[in-house]
């Protein structure tokens, strides 16, 4: 197994992973008019990071996110880091999601004792809400085929953008005054460290990971069984030893579609091979603050870490989803807390 701990996210409810989490866990959400309108002129809804001005827009406001997430790292575990020598995997929205460049937003960004943030080994994951648990396991291969001790993750997106937003609504995917079934555009940037060994107290165990896609998007008619996550599900529980009874609660980065929620379901009960007496509770991180794209697989494995760690997690399992629905990439990983 490997160890993962977040050392920074900054999200509309926190600029930590201990307040943001605290937030999540009490369901204190933040939504508000955007500078924003919809296609019949409507104010579009949405949660945004408050030290971001609105009128910081597209590269200007991912590379702000980015400054926001480095200037709050926790200062403890980056005296623990060696800064400069570990692989830096960048995780943004999916490559064919219209939205704010990407190129230059780390310019300028360096670590905590002054070497650069992103060292010679770096890697672009574009998976969008899947990407952090693609550059996870790529992290995980790092850590296995070369002398690294741990690897950097960090993902950066905001929806808040006039150009993913009018995306959005043209294919009717966004909550907007005609549209109820949608999802309400957030943003955040999360930066965790993979390690062969925990950098911090609390650490998550990684115990299994999946990774499929799903032929049946939220863009076609094909017939939706929930194939792709159910095959993550059955992937990453079968790597952790376990059976879905087992798994104590859920994470997801479900955002307000219910073409979303039924696929969780979907996956869960194609996977539950017995009854599990005890409830198994989903918990949602975009009601409180929105879709988040790149950066909810990160928030998830972030709050997971918290829960542990603060002794609120209603069991020793966790299974964390990412649906990317437009593109078809799904992914699950099962961890757990505390010691391996």
């Amino acid at each position: 197994m490997i160890a993962t701990s977040c050392i920074s996210l900054v999200c509309p409810v926190g600029y930590t992973p201990a307040s943001a989490a605290a937030a999540m866990r009490a369901g204190i959400a933040v939504f508000e008019e955007l500078p924003y309108r919809d296609n019949s002129g409507q104010p579009l809804r949405g949660a945004r990071v408050e030290a971001v001005p609105p009128e910081t827009r597209g590269r200007s406001r991912i590379a702000a996110l980015a400054r926001l997430a480095v200037d709050h790292i926790d200062e403890k575990a980056a005296a623990l880091l060696p800064w400069g020598e570990m692989p830096f995997l960048l995780c943004t929205r999916d490559a064919d999601m219209p939205g704010a460049r990407i190129n230059g937003i780390l310019a300028g960004l360096t670590a905590p004792n002054g070497a650069p943030l992103a060292g010679k080994r770096s890697v672009h994951i574009t998976n969008g809400q899947i990407s952090a648990f693609v550059a996870v396991e790529q992290a995980r291969k790092l850590l296995n085929e070369r002398n690294v001790e741990a690897c950097l993750v960090m993902a950066i997106d905001s929806l808040i953008d006039a150009r993913s937003l009018c995306w959005l609504d043209n294919r009717m995917r966004l909550k907007t005054s005609e549209v109820t079934d949608g999802l309400i555009p957030g943003e955040a940037a999360c930066i965790l460290v993979v390690s062969k060994r925990p950098i911090v107290d609390g650490s998550l165990w990684l115990r299994g990971l999946g990774l499929a896609i799903e032929t049946a998007t939220a863009g076609n008619e094909d017939p939706f069984r929930a194939d792709g996550l159910s095959a993550a599900l059955k992937a990453a529980l079968a790597e952790a030893g376990a059976q879905m009874h087992e798994v104590a609660f859920r994470l997801s980065d479900v955002a307000g579609e219910s073409y979303a929620f039924e696929e969780l379901v979907l996956a869960q009960v194609r996977n539950m091979r017995q009854p599990r007496l005890e409830e198994q509770p989903v918990w949602h991180p975009a009601s409180c603050i929105g879709d988040c794209g790149a950066a909810a697989g990160l928030i998830q494995f972030a709050w997971a870490e918290q829960a542990f760690k603060r002794g609120y997690a209603p069991g020793q399992l966790a299974a964390l989803h990412g649906s990317s629905m437009a593109f078809g990439g799904r992914a699950t990983a099962v961890v757990t807390g505390g010691r391996s």
